[in-house]
């Protein structure tokens, strides 16, 4: 069974105290833990989730894109660049990348 990068940090967050605080104070050292190296050049910023707090992620302006009146879930998608998820679209690659040697050091793990 193939087991998602972020399956993987929520099942350790939510079973291992050490390893959620480990999210919050160092996420690379958290995700190096699963044996997912992050670029240089990438910043990792991890919240976790209170069932009283609601957060908003801001997108920044897409470069180059006159403020104008009104924004449309097109413009939410297509802004700064950013990827429909949560990540500039030029960190796109280097996310399938970790999910993807997180997935190959999985697949050792389970044949040992």
């Amino acid at each position: 069974m193939t087991v998602e990068l972020e399956r993987a940090i929520t099942e350790q967050a939510w079973t291992n105290p050490r390893f959620r605080e480990l999210l919050r104070t160092d996420p690379k050292g958290a995700l190096a833990e699963l044996g997912v190296a992050v670029p240089d050049g990438i910043e990792v910023d991890v919240r976790i989730q209170d069932r009283d707090t609601l957060y908003y992620l801001v997108p920044p302006l897409r470069t180059g894109t006159p403020a104008r009146g009104g924004v449309n879930q097109i413009d939410l998608w297509r802004s700064a660049d950013m990827f429909c998820w949560i990540l500039p679209e030029k960190l796109k690659v280097s996310l399938l990348a970790m999910r993807r040697a997180f997935r190959e050091a999985a697949e050792v793990r389970d044949d040992t």
